[in-house]
């Protein structure tokens, strides 16, 4: 147990809790250090939350095949290593699981996080959202080519007056945004505050919609990746006005009631009830990824159409990744609001999310890895050194294991 572990710190134990070990959301302590590791196991117990519904049946089995990870060693570009401990401890790791075809290899969780707790998942839920716009687009429901004015009005003197749905699914919108965690008074903390996922400002827009039309144009769009928060909430703000139904309704009907999840997806909402970040569990998490190394069918039943597996699965355009200059993630790609690894000539998609969240989807190996952490910097980026590798070394872990078996 490390010094800023949840239980061993004691906050909000106790009926009622002392004083210093209380946690508001109203106060802004739930986003400090080290409340926080508390907080992304505990937000439904802060905010409204509106639930995306994991349907009537029955949960998918995920049958169990323990492989031991204690011994393996995580090889840094600088020539140094972490053991297994080490690397979980330094990055604040919440909850680690691995499934290798279908199967779960390995389950771990720390600092109150379980199987039957929802953890935030920050920017990943941006994948789901991405997922559901590329069914829309399939069913004809939503025009990728669309100029965003078209279905929203309210954008258009705006940085989106000019820019098309697929400009906002690959974030290569350009736009005047200042975009940093760790200056307090970057844009992106008024975005923060303006999408319930903090508490309001005097001179802040009480809702995201009225938050969005104040952003400007920098540039021409589609020259360059660029990874800019208000394009969640503007693609959020186009499915919803297309469907005329609500992301959570949405991300329920066409996936979460369909992939055997065990508990619902929640949505954090702001005060007009738009959908922010979210939370879910582990496996949940796993299962959604599942989906698509399973190419979109589960148990026989196709879930997702085949151009929707086809668009996210083909990953995005290098090139226009590259002119972002991101140095953790070379050769990288984005599209769908999914981020893509391009390694060995296999495309992994990456659902990634502030303070070290992740999915990992390598559909040729069938391996799904998903993380929930709670770094103290929301950067992801400078977790990347560590977690690549880490992920390169599950990767070999469960290649030898496997030949193994096999041999056997």
């Amino acid at each position: 147990m490390t010094e800023d572990d949840p239980l061993k710190l004691e906050w909000m134990a106790g009926f009622p809790p002392p004083p210093d070990k209380i946690v508001r959301f109203s106060d802004g302590t739930y986003y400090r250090w080290p409340q926080m590791r508390w907080t992304f196991n505990h937000l439904p117990q802060l905010t409204p939350t509106k639930i995306t519904w994991r349907g009537p049946g029955a949960s998918r089995d995920l049958p169990s095949d323990p492989i031991d990870f204690s011994q393996t060693k995580i090889d840094l570009a600088d020539g140094s290593s972490l053991s297994w401990t080490e690397m979980l401890e330094s990055t604040h790791t919440d909850g680690l699981a691995v499934l290798h075809h279908g199967r779960l290899v390995y389950e771990e969780y720390f600092g109150g996080c379980g199987p039957h707790v929802h953890h935030t998942l920050m920017s990943c839920n941006k994948s789901m959202i991405g997922t559901v716009a590329e069914i829309m687009i399939q069913e004809g429901r939503l025009d990728d080519t669309a100029l965003v004015p078209t279905i929203v009005p309210e954008l258009a003197d705006s940085a989106w007056g000019d820019a098309t749905v697929r400009d906002v699914l690959d974030m290569v919108v350009s736009m005047v945004f200042h975009e940093d965690y760790m200056v307090p008074d970057s844009d992106v903390w008024k975005v923060v505050r303006s999408s319930g996922m903090a508490p309001l400002g005097p001179d802040d827009p009480p809702t995201i919609a009225d938050f969005l039309p104040t952003v400007k144009k920098d540039s021409a769009h589609g020259d360059a990746f660029a990874y800019r928060e208000p394009n969640l909430f503007a693609l959020g703000w186009i499915v919803r006005r297309a469907a005329n139904q609500d992301r959570a309704t949405l991300a329920s009907e066409m996936i979460w009631q369909h992939i055997g999840a065990e508990h619902d997806w929640l949505y954090m909402v702001d005060a007009g009830g738009a959908e922010s970040t979210a939370s879910a569990t582990l496996r949940d998490f796993l299962r959604f990824g599942e989906l698509y190394v399973n190419r979109g069918v589960l148990d026989g039943k196709t879930i997702l159409p085949k151009p929707v597996v086809d668009a996210v699965l083909g990953g995005g355009d290098q090139t226009v990744f590259a002119r972002a200059a991101m140095e953790t993630l070379p050769d990288w790609s984005y599209r769908s609001q999914w981020w893509y690894r391009h390694i060995d000539g296999r495309i992994c998609p990456v659902a990634r999310g502030a303070h070290g969240q992740f999915l990992y989807i390598d559909p040729v190996n069938e391996l799904v890895i998903a993380r929930f952490g709670s770094s103290p910097n929301a950067p992801s980026v400078l977790l990347d050194p560590i977690l690549m590798p880490m992920i390169d070394s599950i990767t070999a872990r469960i290649s030898e294991t496997s030949s193994g078996r096999s041999g056997a």
